[in-house]
């Protein structure tokens, strides 16, 4: 986010990234902006100026093939910067209320450009449930939850899935009979998803398993997690439980390679990680669940009870429970101690009276926490 330090008002309104928050945000996007946002306030008017231009100027028809059309709306942009500099400090009628804005987005409607309409171009076709299971061109066997519980479907490899009430999943009745191109039979194991599941796979590294849901493809060896994928929801959700797994786009250009490897490739997530896929922007965002959970391979329950702990002893504790990476700069916080009985806290919780006691903070960033603190030598 730095490069956007030295943007105009112009660089922003072109700016892809940019443009995606304000026409398609997600939970993701709007946090890191506005913390952005939050750490450079005397870009905020900037910015303003810059999302209410490209909200004025979205018809819902056209394109941007006619380089005439983005010569307009850069001459509408010059205009704007000149008429903010020109600007009178006495003036309180905001700029976005002005005849230039207005003038800006008739030019636009009538040389036809369209914001919406070209994003569509950029942006792969969405591809559901039906049209998935109708590629794979075989019989496949549907299950249906129209129950008001939960159902346990066993597979014939040992895997079971656990489907929520409203969802469906499409598979083969025997994993080892689909046929391929050469005659032979298939060595993948595949479903298909619409709605919600929980996956506990049984490993067969010869064989990766993998789960189709709305654009989002995740495969695995042998591990569980839970698959989130309805139809009139715009993102698609992937946490895991236990062992690892990858996710990647089916539009992802080594989409193929990544399929036929028996190797984990894409994007790899482990215990209490998740990613969201957006399906519009085709984009995947690696973070923790929400109310992470000790692991199951930790060993016996911890009691995490400490008594003048160092604090790298505490971090060690909930990394090996969590099985996540706990980054902090051990040099520095290494002296503080830690005295607390912390057994029937969220890790969370956890965190905030450990980060409190040292005079810390933490955040969560691509699935680990990363803590940041002056130590103890300081207070």
């Amino acid at each position: 986010m730095d490069r956007y330090r030295d943007f105009s008002l112009g660089e922003f309104v072109w700016d892809k990234s940019f443009r995606n928050w304000v026409l398609n945000p997600t939970r993701e996007d709007d946090e890191t902006w506005q913390n952005w946002l939050a750490a450079n306030p005397d870009k905020r008017e900037m910015v303003e100026r810059a999302r209410q231009l490209v909200l004025s100027i979205r018809p819902a028809n056209a394109s941007l093939s006619n380089p005439e059309k983005r010569k307009a709306v850069e001459r509408i942009v010059e205009r704007l910067e000149s008429r903010s500099s020109d600007r009178s400090e006495n003036s309180y009628s905001p700029w976005y209320t002005g005849r230039v804005v207005r003038f800006a987005a008739m030019l636009v409607l009538l040389v036809g450009f369209g914001w919406i309409l070209w994003l569509r171009h950029q942006q792969p076709k969405v591809i559901g449930y039906d049209q998935l299971v109708a590629a794979a061109n075989t019989e496949m066997r549907e299950t249906v939850n129209t129950n008001a519980q939960p159902l346990a479907i066993d597979l014939e490899d040992g895997s079971r899935i656990t489907l929520d009430p409203g969802s469906k999943v499409s598979y083969l009745a025997h994993f080892s009979i689909k046929p391929g191109g050469d005659g032979q039979g298939t060595t993948r194991r595949e479903v298909y998803l619409s709605g919600k599941a929980f996956f506990d796979i049984a490993k067969d590294p010869a064989r990766p398993f993998f789960v189709y849901a709305n654009g989002l493809v995740t495969k695995v060896l042998g591990t569980s997690f839970t698959v989130r994928s309805f139809a009139n929801e715009q993102e698609v959700s992937v946490a895991v439980k236990t062992g690892k797994v990858a996710v990647y786009s089916r539009e992802d250009p080594e989409a193929t390679e990544k399929q036929s490897s028996r190797e984990l490739t894409g994007m790899v997530i482990e215990p209490n990680q998740q990613v969201v896929f957006v399906r519009k922007t085709v984009k995947i965002t690696k973070s923790l669940v929400p109310e992470p959970e000790v692991i199951a391979d930790a060993g016996p329950a911890p009691h995490f009870e400490f008594d003048e702990a160092p604090v790298s002893t505490v971090f060690s504790a909930l990394q090996s429970a969590y099985g996540i990476d706990i980054i902090y700069d051990k040099n520095v916080m290494d002296e503080c101690p830690i005295t607390a009985t912390l057994t029937e806290m969220s890790l969370y919780e956890k965190l905030d009276l450990i980060c409190k006691a040292v005079d810390a903070s933490y955040k969560s960033i691509d699935g680990r926490i990363v803590v940041e603190g002056k130590g103890c030598r300081n207070n």
